[in-house]
């Protein structure tokens, strides 16, 4: 078996990302891949090294997002490799082109428990694409620009090369001849063009037609909604945008609409739990066609009359769409059903944002930005507020962790989406509780030089999950957070401090007009609602404590 830890290992591995036009590389250096990093000093690619192997993933996967062309992951195996795992896992469930290059197992006859040896190709194998082995440094080149290819064909998703392993595997690739997919994508078109009233289902498949969407839906008068990935494919202050956002409780609305259509067509969307309101979402059968880049997400979770394997750019490419006739929808009926599926149903308890409702909140960021910056999130209670009332209007303007939902991806995210957009304001909103957990890669922001907001949501909880507490109990546990100072945390990294109460767009816009990393820290307190909510709950377990056994004759007493 062949060194791969050496001079013409590494040369050969430079060699082949600036042959496949690799914008960046993320990762850490150890043992097996110290020489490669040294390689990389001179290379084209720019070299990230962040804190650890999971923000390198989730800087790989976000790049391959915003950018198009795959970001690399660069890690040891062993420890490296599976710090690496909910990263690409994130890349999995959001269509991220992804390329880890890694070193395989140690393997020895008749020997086991080898110093960090893990079955890395049985672990990821559910995750990736792809799995392309490489024993041969006079193979390096073709197997990783085939690597390439195969993360950012079809649906976009995350491969792995392991150097020294000889065995491929592509358990997650299915393809459609050309042929087959130009006749499915014509008879989705003549469906189309006999449909009076369609609506088409945008998912982040379509990120990179979203100008080709645009003009079809202006021309024909089609009214379209996203799913959360594919938010500002169609701007949102558009007459043709229906504004669906699953967190805004309107799904019981869209799907009125739907049964007032005659053609529902899902373009570049898995329809999966995030994208459908966890399912919720009603789309008949026989009305409903698929246009997905990948057969396997076609019929997998909704059944479709009509089915096409085709890419978004592909589809609206096509001669078709072109002739197809004006809807019979009028601007004053989807005006109605704008303002109604957009209205926010207000049953959640919602916190004070800086003494702000959160509507004011984020109507003032939303003031406070340019159309086309580009917004990350992470997971917790600032993502469902921002989902619920931020207004997008570019493509990938709102970006975040979609089916997986990992904590700590806003911040190294949002490092790696200014990298892939340089000319977008790029800013992050992150919990407390994200921050602890990534609040470091504000010093590599910092020494890459990378203009960045940062909004910090302080609120001294796990706060998505102590609503979902206080609403079934009145109480919380487990969900306190460690005091942080972010104030010394932006001074020990070199960053700029902001203290954010109040936050105005003046605050918003000094951030962004400075070039280097600004951290506004905002303040998240119970409003009345919340700790109303909470001693309704409290009150009703009191209850439910006294009467025992016959709570539930009660309850059905009182709902009637």
């Amino acid at each position: 078996m062949n060194d791969f830890s050496g001079d013409a290992a590494a040369l050969e591995i430079r060699s082949a990302l600036e042959r496949c036009n690799a914008g960046a590389a993320f990762g850490l250096p150890g043992g097996p891949n110290q020489i490669l990093f040294l390689t990389l000093r001179s290379a084209r690619t720019r070299l990230i090294v962040p804190t650890h192997e999971l923000a390198a993933a989730f800087m790989a996967g976000t790049y391959g997002r915003v950018d198009g062309r795959p970001g690399v992951l660069l890690t040891i195996p062993g420890p490296g490799f599976a710090y690496a795992l909910a990263g690409i896992a994130e890349a999995w469930q959001d269509s991220a082109p992804l390329v880890h290059i890694v070193a395989a197992p140690p393997e020895a006859a008749n020997q086991r428990h080898q110093h960090q040896a893990l079955a890395q190709g049985a672990i990821v194998g559910p995750m990736v694409k792809a799995i392309f082995g490489v024993n041969s440094v006079a193979r390096l080149q073709e197997t990783i620009c085939a690597a390439f290819e195969a993360a950012g064909g079809g649906e976009p998703g995350p491969v792995i090369v392991q150097l020294g392993m000889s065995v491929d595997s592509n358990p997650g690739c299915r393809t459609a001849t050309s042929q087959d997919s130009a006749a499915a994508a014509g008879r989705v078109w003549a469906r189309m063009h006999q449909a009076r009233k369609p609506v088409l289902l945008l998912g982040q498949g379509c990120v990179r037609s979203a100008a080709l969407i645009r003009s079809y839906v202006e021309r024909t008068g089609t009214p379209a909604f996203t799913t959360a990935s594919g938010r500002g494919v169609i701007r949102e202050d558009s007459p043709w945008c229906l504004c669906y956002e699953s967190l805004r409780e309107s799904t019981d609305q869209l799907n009125e609409f739907i049964r007032e259509t005659d053609l529902v067509v899902a373009v570049g969307a898995r329809l999966a739990y995030n994208g459908t309101a966890g399912f919720a979402l009603k789309l008949p059968p026989e009305r409903l066609v698929h246009v997905d880049a990948s057969i396997s997400n076609l019929n997998a979770v909704y059944r479709a009359s009509e089915v096409a394997p085709i890419a978004a750019e592909a589809f609206f490419a096509l001669p078709e769409s072109s002739v197809v006739p004006r809807t019979a929808w009028t601007p004053d009926v989807l005006a109605s059903w704008r303002t109604r599926i957009r209205a926010v149903r207000r049953g959640d308890p919602e916190p004070v944002i800086a003494g702000q409702t959160p509507e004011q909140f984020f109507e003032m960021l939303r003031d406070a930005l340019p159309d086309d910056a580009l917004v990350v999130t992470d997971s917790g209670l600032h993502q469902v507020l921002a989902r619920r009332y931020f207004e997008v209007r570019h493509t990938q303007g709102l970006l975040l962790p979609t089916d997986l939902q990992s904590m700590g991806f806003a911040l190294p995210s949002a490092i790696a989406a200014k990298l892939a957009a340089p000319s977008r304001p790029v800013i992050a909103l992150v919990g407390d509780g994200g921050a602890l957990m990534s609040g470091l890669e504000l010093a590599i922001a910092v020494r890459e030089r990378i203009a960045l907001t940062v909004i910090v949501f302080n609120d001294g909880y796990l706060n998505q999950i102590r609503m979902q507490q206080l609403r079934h109990s009145g109480r919380d546990y487990g969900v306190t957070l460690p005091i942080l100072d972010f104030k010394a945390l932006a001074d020990a990294v070199g960053a700029r401090y902001v203290a954010g109460d109040p936050v105005s767009p003046a605050c918003v816009g000094g951030a962004l007009g400075n070039s280097g990393v600004t951290l506004i820290e905002v303040p998240v307190t119970d409003g009345f609602s919340v700790t109303a909510a909470a001693g309704k709950s409290r009150a009703k377990a009191a209850i439910r404590g006294a009467l025992g056994s016959r709570w539930q004759t009660v309850r059905t007493w009182l709902r009637r």
